[in-house]
């Protein structure tokens, strides 16, 4: 009877002890007794900056803004005539934070004998990323510049700066204000200057 006892003890106490064995074997228990086997997730990556990867080299950018001198895109004085004005560009960033690019004017308001300036030119710009939503895009340039009006043509050239601020709303979307100046370099005219807003995009 006694036999049969300790067998059937030893019987019970074999599998713990295989047990305990093995938790001595597993480096993971022994350094870590309590720890679960079950693997946690690590936290989850931040979102990207609206204005990360913006003047990139190989990008596109595609703008519209005012001018200091014809303002805003649509507009009705009252009393007056009617006003278009549209001014886009498209720059291309050659290396990391220096562009070059290609911007066209259109004018064109049916006041008095109708008065339409059409404006073609080329700038080079550096973008400075300040901080994850706001830059500073400086461009300058030169435009070639038709202007006709009460059945007269003239053409003149022009030395041109703007200088916004952007202001990087989502990826690859942005608004921009900053000051903006034009030298007459022939063709007479005095300098004008302004504070423009521009939007625009980029791929």
């Amino acid at each position: 009877m006694l036999r049969k006892s300790i067998l059937a003890c030893a019987f019970v106490l074999l599998p713990s002890a295989a047990s305990a064995a093995k938790g001595a074997d597993d480096p993971s228990t022994e350094d870590a007794p309590f720890a679960s086997n079950t693997t946690k997730a690590g936290p989850a990556p931040f979102a990207a900056s609206p204005s990360a990867g913006f003047a990139a080299m190989g990008q596109w950018v595609l703008t519209m803004r005012t001018t200091g001198d014809e303002g805003f895109f649509f507009r009705k004085p009252s009393g007056g005539d009617w006003q278009l004005s549209l001014h886009p560009s498209l720059d291309y960033f050659i290396i990391n934070s220096v562009s070059l690019g290609a911007a066209f004017g259109y004018f064109h308001s049916p006041a008095e004998t109708g008065t339409t300036v059409v404006s073609l030119g080329g700038r080079a710009g550096f973008n400075l990323n300040i901080n994850d939503n706001l830059g500073f895009w400086p461009t300058a340039g030169l435009s070639v510049n038709i202007d006709s009006r009460n059945h007269t043509t003239n053409t003149h050239t022009t030395f041109g700066v703007f200088a916004p601020f952007l202001y990087h709303l989502v990826p690859h979307l942005f608004v921009g204000l900053g000051p903006s100046f034009a030298l007459p370099l022939s063709g007479g005219g005095g300098n004008s200057y302004g504070v423009d807003f521009v939007l625009g995009g980029w791929l």
